[in-house]
């Protein structure tokens, strides 16, 4: 994302859902790539963990979120990540070859917000489920990032 707003309203509905996921923001393809990678900058896996849900926009500062997504799915332990676009490109070629890619979700912004929320929710309820009964004792695992 290259709109640090966009960012932030992220996270303040990640906050109002009650889901206890932390947004990790890139602006370019490279330095997504470099993140994802656990490369320097990002090389502590602790203050950088992989994501379980990539939200992805289309415009970066140095390519399309396209690009990312290519790549996304030929990388070894990175192509099950569940990814959602979340852009203003109204562009519906960019929509069917994100789909064709494998995204769980096109959503334009601002309008769609809410269902964007809703997205996120259906893929990080299970996982921070399994987290309540990890930290009770039980078992399962997950982290959201």
């Amino acid at each position: 994302e290259d709109n640090p707003d966009h960012a932030v309203l992220v996270q303040a509905m990640l906050d109002y859902r009650s889901l206890r996921g932390q947004v990790y923001v890139t602006e370019s393809v490279a330095e997504a790539k470099s993140y994802l990678l656990g490369e320097w900058p990002f090389d502590d896996p602790d203050r950088n963990p992989l994501p379980q849900l990539v939200i992805l926009d289309h415009w970066l500062d140095d390519g399309t979120g396209l690009d990312l997504l290519e790549w996304l799915k030929i990388v070894p332990g990175l192509s099950k990540i569940p990814v959602v676009v979340f852009t203003g490109c109204r562009d519906a070629k960019v929509r069917k070859e994100a789909e064709a890619l494998g995204v769980v979700g096109f959503f334009l912004k601002p309008e769609g917000f809410d269902a964007l929320g809703e997205a996120i929710e259906e893929f990080l309820r299970p996982n921070l489920m399994r987290n309540s009964k990890e930290d009770s004792g039980e078992s399962g695992s997950a982290q959201a990032g």
